[in-house]
């Protein structure tokens, strides 16, 4: 004031300055003091005028806090309600990648990884909608292309009347804590070294696939493998060595089991301080037959037969032996199928190691003859020792001979002529049924092209087309790379399919049928009475004919419900245009048959299994 009024700053007029005041009652309050000198003729007076500015300091507080809390380690963004970026913060361009030009007037879909689907932002936005509030893991994108995961909070924010103005959005990059979470899931679930499941998680597994399996009537196979005299290695060769066969043998298991199935290692830390460091289970899960364990355990007994190469040069040959449970046939619990597994194992490695043993003696042997079985249809098939007959389809009226359906046998060195019954089930389970099928198709229209060439008149040829060729093969384009092979013609030749194989997959077989319908192929229903028998479902497929199932033809004419049967299909069929084939129908005593590559003569009776047609 003193200044002012001497005159020699004159320049303080219309200047204001901050001190601090107090209030009466004593309190201290920040003011804003502004002075005026004022001359009129020889007079002069001074204003003041003092504002309190305690609201503008709190507000000016407020920024610098918000300011400072918006530069945090957490990136942040702020867009408008049309998702528009107006601000990020300088974590944001840490984070992204991307400066604070590139991302403003951009939307947060520059970020988008792809890796989330619709429903997942549809329900984001119904949660903004509805609480204003929005926390999830997210996957997005940097710049650079690399995708990371982050941990993002969405906040709607409102005006005075509560209409939504902007968004802010917080997130972190989580790699880091993500990696450690992984890191600490390997360690208490996986084995270190073969970086296969451990017992712990594998116990998990086994209770919930024994829930499933119980629920849905299933079954599933423990096996455990042990490697025979592996203690020998780690002896002769180190522990290194010993650790490194073991993660070979870990790969090698592993790609011969389906996803479904799981391999784990148990060492000597686990609870079962009998089971060592070489030992691993495997859990087929869903398996159809006993003998799908066998099996496979005879795949992996032969893959780990082959040499191990290790990194220091040494040839490793070992052999291993695998104990194999069933649930439910040996228990229903995982420690009592894992017992009977180690049980069967011991059982195993008494009979001479490198081989498989079923915790029950007949299941071991039933198994172990089945796989034998198996490998000698595979040798037969690479041997050429299948034959072919042709059972004569006959015309009721004229008695002449109209067609044959071709009938496939093993002629088997030792055991002679084997009906199909005992190794076409086993063909249609091991996947063989495609390899055989394709031969039997293509050796008919070769067969029957050679008749024709050499003046024999035209028959109509049948040959069965099992349920498992539709599903695994494209049975269409076999036929006509056949057919274009051979020279045969489509419309002589019939496939045969039963009821069930039709119905298993009625989309497909449709569409299937109806193109090979329209190049002239036939068709007709195998074993017609045993399946479905729905004319309702029939009528919609193209076929040619219905064979009636011997069953229904053996005992006329002395069951007179089969009579009934038999001639009730007849009528139907001939209602829907349908010709119809009585199956087991004989003359004399003696079946009329047709041998590959030979004139028509007569054979010994086949036994009632292996007469199809008659």
């Amino acid at each position: 004031m003193n200044r002012v009024l001497s005159g020699g700053v004159s320049h303080i007029n219309g200047k204001t300055v901050e001190l601090a005041g107090l209030h009466k009652d004593g309190s201290e309050f920040p003011l804003e003091l502004s002075l005026a000198k004022w001359e009129a003729s020889e007079d002069w007076f001074v204003t003041a005028i003092i504002r309190d500015i305690t609201e503008r300091k709190q507000a000016e507080a407020d920024l610098r806090i918000a300011a400072i809390a918006f530069e945090t380690q957490e990136a942040m963004m702020i867009t408008d309600t049309n998702q528009v970026i107006l601000k990020v913060n300088q974590a944001f361009i840490r984070i992204t990648g991307y400066s604070a030009e590139e991302a403003i007037g951009q939307t947060p879909a520059l970020l988008k990884s792809g890796y989330q689907d619709a429903k997942f932002y549809q329900t984001m936005w119904e949660s903004l909608v509805r609480d204003g509030y929005w926390q999830s893991e997210i996957w997005n994108r940097r710049k650079c292309g690399d995708v990371y995961p982050e941990r993002i909070t969405i906040t709607a924010v409102t005006n005075a009347e509560g209409n939504i103005i902007n968004y802010v959005g917080t997130f972190d990059d989580i790699s880091q804590r993500k990696k450690a979470e992984e890191t600490i899931h390997d360690l208490i679930f996986y084995d270190s070294l073969t970086k296969l499941p451990n017992r712990r998680l594998l116990l998990e597994r086994l209770k919930h696939s024994i829930e499933v399996e119980r629920r849905d009537g299933k079954q599933l196979a423990l096996m455990m493998l042990d490697l025979d005299r592996f203690k020998v290695i780690n002896d002769s060769l180190g522990y290194l060595a010993g650790d490194e066969l073991l993660q070979q043998v870990a790969t090698r298991i592993a790609t011969r089991l389906r996803k479904v199935d799981i391999v784990a290692r148990l060492r000597k830390v686990d609870l079962l301080a009998h089971l060592g460091g070489d030992e691993f289970i495997m859990l087929l899960e869903d398996i159809t037959h006993t003998e799908d364990a066998a099996r496979v355990a005879e795949q992996i007994i032969a893959i780990l037969s082959k040499p191990f190469y290790l990194s220091q040069g040494d040839e490793i040959h070992i052999t291993a032996s695998i104990g194999i449970s069933l649930y439910s046939q040996h228990g229903d619990s995982p420690d009592t199928l894992i017992s009977y597994a180690d049980a069967a194992l011991s059982k195993a490695k008494a009979e001479g190691r490198g081989c498989f043993a079923y915790y029950s003696e007949d299941l071991t042997l039933a198994a172990r003859k089945r796989i034998a079985l198996e490998a000698r249809l595979r040798k037969a098939i690479e041997q050429q020792e299948l034959r072919i007959f042709y059972q004569p389809q006959v015309d009721i009226v004229t008695g002449r001979i109209i067609g044959a359906e071709a009938l496939v046998r093993w002629l088997d060195p030792i055991e002679g002529l084997i009906a199909p019954v005992h190794f076409i089930p086993l063909a249609e389970e091991t996947g063989l049924i495609l390899e055989i099928g394709a031969w039997v198709l293509r050796e008919t229209c070769r067969q029957g092209k050679q008749w024709l060439d050499a003046g024999l008149p035209p028959l109509t040829l049948a040959v069965n087309v099992s349920a498992h060729q539709f599903r695994r093969s494209d049975i269409g384009a076999l036929v006509t790379a056949v057919l274009s092979e051979t020279g045969f013609p489509a419309e002589q030749l019939e496939l045969e399919m039963t009821e069930s194989g039709l119905m298993e997959s009625q989309n497909k077989v449709m569409g299937l049928l109806n193109n090979l319908r329209s190049q002239g192929v036939r068709f007709a229903i195998d074993d017609f009475g045993t399946g479905y028998s729905s004319l309702a479902y029939l009528k919609h497929f193209p076929l040619d004919s219905l064979k009636i199932d011997k069953s229904f033809i053996d005992d006329i004419p002395h069951l007179q419900d089969d009579m009934e049967i038999a001639a009730t299909i007849i009528a139907m069929g001939h209602m829907l245009g349908f010709k119809v084939l009585a199956e087991g129908v004989e003359g004399d005593g003696r079946a009329i048959g047709i041998l590959a590559g030979q004139r028509l003569r007569r054979l010994p009776r086949l036994s009632q299994k292996q007469t199809c047609t008659g």
